[in-house]
This record gives C-alpha cells, sequence and structure tokens, in this order.
C-alpha cells in the first residue's frame, strides 16, 4: 500500500470510542462478591477489550475505605486485564456497597453531592466517555446520573439485573416470605431493613481490607479492633432489640420514599437506554414506573452458551429421575420450599426420585431435614456449594434441573448454566427463567407445594416427556451475539 493509500485509511478510520463500565464491585474479584453480575461484567470486558473500536474502563464504588485520607478521590487500581482495560475505584464513597449495607443510610443516595462532583472530575480528566454502562447503582448517588446534563453526548445506559431502583433491598422480597406489592417505598419497608449494619464497622472493616489488597502491612493491633468492634456492635444490637429512634424512623421512612420516586425519575431523565435482562424484569420495571419506550430486553451473554447442548445431556432409563438443585440455601430461591416439596411427596414417587444439592451450607436446620429425605428418596449427593470448574462433575447424569424462586428472579445464573449443559429445567413461573423454553408443562406456580409435585410426578412417570422441554426452547445468548447486539445500543 502506497502512503497516498495510507493516509486516506488513516482519515476514514473510525476514532476509537471510549467506554466506561461500572459496577459497586471490581469485576475481577476473588471473594464472589456481586454473584452472576460480577460474572457477567468481567466476561463483558474480556470481549469488549477484544475490539480494536473500543477503549476500555472501569469503575467502581462503595467498597474501597482509607480512613488515613480525607474527602472522596478516584485512584486507578489493578485488574487481570492489565492495560487493556484501565480500572479504576472510587475511595471514601459517602455511599456504601452493597445495597443491603446503604439501606440504614438512604439519604445519602438522595442527597449526596460529592460523588457527582468526583465522578465529573473523573470524565473531565479522561478526556470524556461516549458511553457509561452501568450494571448496577449502588455505590453511587442520584447525582452522578444528572451528569449526563453536562455530558449530553456521553450515551448513558443501564443494564436492568436486579430491582434495585425500587427497592433498597434490591430483591422486592418482602420480610423474607413474599414478593413486595408495595406502590411505593416507605414505612412498610422499614421491617426490611437489616439490623446489624453500622457505618463504622463497615467503613473499620473494608479499610483494613483495602490495605491488604493494596499489599500493606496491617498491624495486629487493627485486628484486635476489628474484633472488639464486632462484639460491641453485637452487644449493641441485642440491647436494642432492632428498634430505631423515632427521629431515625421518620427520617428513614422520608428517605425511602424518596428513594423510589428520584431513582424512578433521575432514569427516565437521564437514561438514554435502560437494559432488562428478561422480558419479566421489563414488565416489573414499567409497572413501577419506568418509560416503556426507554426500556430494552437484553438477555446476557454467557460464556457458559458457546458449547450449549440443545437437547438433554442424559436422558431418563425410566426407573429414577435424578433432579438437581444449584444455588442458594436460601427462602427466596425456594430452598425451602424445595425441600417441604420433597418431604410432602407420595411415597411411591420419592422413590424414583434421586436428589443432587449444590448449595452452601448456611442453614444448620437444614441437615436433619435433608436426612430424612435419604430416608424418603432413591438418593442425596450433597455439595457444600460449587465452582464453575466442577458442574461436569456435578451434573453427571442428572435428567432435570430444579430452579423454584418465590421472588421474582431476574434471570438466574444458575439457569442458564444447567441449560448450557443439556439439563432440562422445571421452573417457578417467578422472574426470568421460564423464558428459557416453551413448554408450560415445565412451569410451576411459584410457591405452589401441589403444582410442584403434580409436574414432578408428570415427568418421573413419563421421562420421555423431558424432551419435550427443547422443542422451540430459544437458545442461549452467546458473549459474540450479546457483544453484537450491545454494539448497535452503543451506537444509539
Amino acid at each position: 500500500m502506497g502512503t497516498g493509500e495510507a493516509g486516506r485509511e488513516a482519515v476514514y478510520r473510525k476514532p476509537m470510542k471510549k467506554i466506561l463500565i461500572y459496577n459497586w464491585v471490581p469485576f475481577d474479584e476473588t471473594e464472589n462478591k456481586g454473584g452472576g453480575v460480577s460474572v457477567y461484567t468481567k466476561n463483558l470486558i474480556r470481549h469488549l477489550i477484544r475490539r480494536d473500536d473500543l477503549e476500555v474502563y472501569f469503575l467502581s464504588s462503595g467498597r474501597a475505605y482509607d480512613i488515613r485520607k480525607k474527602g472522596t478521590f478516584i485512584e486507578p487500581s489493578e485488574n487481570i486485564f492489565g492495560d487493556k482495560c484501565r480500572s479504576f475505584q472510587i475511595v471514601n464513597s459517602p455511599v456504601l456497597s452493597s445495597a443491603r449495607l446503604s439501606f440504614t443510610s438512604l439519604w445519602r443516595e438522595n442527597e449526596d453531592v460529592i460523588l457527582k462532583q468526583v465522578v465529573r472530575q473523573f470524565f473531565l480528566e479522561e478526556g470524556g466517555f461516549d458511553i457509561v454502562h452501568f450494571q448496577n447503582l449502588e455505590g453511587l448517588s442520584l447525582g452522578v446520573l444528572a451528569l449526563k446534563e453536562e455530558f449530553p453526548g456521553t450515551r448513558f445506559i443501564y443494564s436492568l439485573h436486579n430491582y434495585y431502583p425500587f427497592c433498597p433491598g434490591v430483591t422486592l422480597w418482602k420480610a423474607d416470605s413474599h414478593n413486595c406489592r408495595e406502590k411505593r417505598c416507605g414505612e412498610g419497608c422499614i421491617g426490611c431493613m437489616p439490623g446489624d449494619v453500622h457505618r463504622w464497622k463497615v467503613i473499620l472493616n473494608q479499610w483494613i481490607n483495602y490495605r491488604k489488597q493494596r499489599g500493606e502491612q496491617v498491624s495486629p493491633v487493627w485486628g484486635l479492633v476489628q474484633r472488639m468492634s464486632e462484639k460491641a456492635c453485637a452487644v449493641w444490637d441485642s440491647r436494642r432489640g432492632g428498634k430505631i429512634s423515632v427521629k431515625k424512623r421518620k427520617r428513614l421512612i422520608k428517605a425511602l420514599r424518596r428513594f423510589r420516586e428520584g431513582n424512578v425519575t433521575y432514569l427516565n431523565r437521564y437514561m438514554d437506554l435502560i437494559l432488562a435482562v428478561s422480558q419479566r424484569t421489563a414488565e416489573i420495571a414499567v409497572c413501577h414506573g419506568l418509560e416503556r419506550e426507554k426500556v430494552a430486553v437484553s438477555y446476557i451473554g454467557t460464556e457458559a452458551a458457546e458449547n450449549q447442548k440443545c437437547a438433554s445431556a442424559y436422558p431418563s432409563d425410566g426407573n429414577i429421575l435424578r433432579i438437581c438443585y444449584l444455588g442458594y440455601m436460601r427462602k427466596e430461591k425456594g430452598f425451602h420450599f424445595l425441600i417441604e416439596a420433597l418431604e410432602k411427596m407420595p411415597e411411591q414417587t420419592a422413590e424414583r426420585i434421586d436428589l443432587t444439592l449444590a448449595a452452601k451450607i448456611t442453614d444448620q436446620t437444614m441437615k436433619k431435614r435433608i436426612a430424612g429425605l435419604r430416608k424418603r428418596l432413591a438418593g442425596v449427593t450433597v455439595y457444600d456449594g460449587y465452582t464453575h470448574d466442577r458442574l461436569p462433575q456435578i451434573l453427571e447424569n442428572v435428567q432435570l434441573g430444579i430452579i423454584p424462586p418465590l421472588w421474582e428472579d431476574n434471570l438466574p445464573q444458575v439457569a442458564i448454566e444447567m441449560r448450557a449443559q443439556g439439563i432440562p429445567l422445571l421452573v417457578s413461573d417467578a422472574g426470568g427463567a421460564k423464558e428459557l423454553t416453551l413448554s408450560k408443562e415445565f412451569v410451576f406456580a411459584a410457591g405452589d407445594v401441589d403444582d410442584f409435585i403434580s409436574r414432578l410426578l408428570a415427568l418421573a412417570e413419563c421421562p420421555d416427556k423431558l424432551a419435550d422441554y427443547w422443542n422451540g426452547a430459544p437458545k442461549l445468548t452467546t458473549m459474540e451475539a450479546h457483544i453484537r447486539e450491545l454494539a448497535v445500543y452503543y451506537e444509539g
């Protein structure tokens, strides 16, 4: 190629776009904070940095604290992708993350102006961004969204992975018992507020972690202070009995009401696009006030979809139906519901069910009930949690996955992982997992033990029906396909 042609190529080559990805927790942290959103964010960045038309940045907030320094500031941080992704973190954010830690001081999200000033300066110093893609809003205040007024050329996009804009508890799961139908935040939300969060204790713990992550030596004295603070807070909580002062209660109720109203108003006003991770998530978002025209359904890409199976990996032999539950040992996830249903299942059916549980054992009362199931079922295998590397081993010979959430689980990562391995799923009608199949025979009413048993019984008696799960079932979204879709959204 001659110099003239090279010159023309330089003239017509499209300039690189600068994209900033935000999540409250660093995408490469090793403590499994942030769950499936962290996994997705890491995969997203891994694929974005391969493009030669994007310059990728990452920002987190609400986890890094340095009590030796005054004020809030942004500093560079290291990440697993090196200089391919320039990562930063907000230090000493007025808003703690995750959401649970900031529940008791929501007025900071509503009223804070410091974060707006700090992020504005960051935008200016880095030369501005073409796209800011929020994976969460936790760790930020409303004022940050209002920066759209000062940077109208920057495209603001928000992926709605959970219900944080409408619920400071993130899940719209009320009092650990039922889905929340409150028309607005307020006094009813106080019952969901965690009673063991103390801001100063959280910041102390985060500061010690911050120093360790930076490779700094931490005096054993601080470990002693940490333990003493834990005991002091436990004593305070026991004496208080979960009660809060009248003054703080009134302030919190006011903040709760402003929280949802402010989030909905600011998202509608300043976001160019809101990407709901499932159709059900989009429906709930619109129901809570987000403008329908701004909400689009965008199923997240997953690396598990690269080699996805579109038929059952382990067809039944007609004798034993092997089922599996992956995830958390929590009520809203449907774990307790599943155990109860299996306890009530008719004996003749129970004898034909082999159960695999892969969940971190966090509820000791469940040990006895699981032991009781060993006497009823054909077999019970328990894994104390799981890693992605062990999934093929855990799912070997499993013929049916169970996804039984009671809350409107946006799109469970475990559902995607099992589906990709060729495991058909029996799911509740709460949340987005039901969107992975077109067959209603694999969907039961959330929380309805009789309906669940009826569906499971039908599959146990006629295992050939397992193949129906795949009839017309939409394929899982690969990361490559997801990136192509995002590229269109990024262009606007």
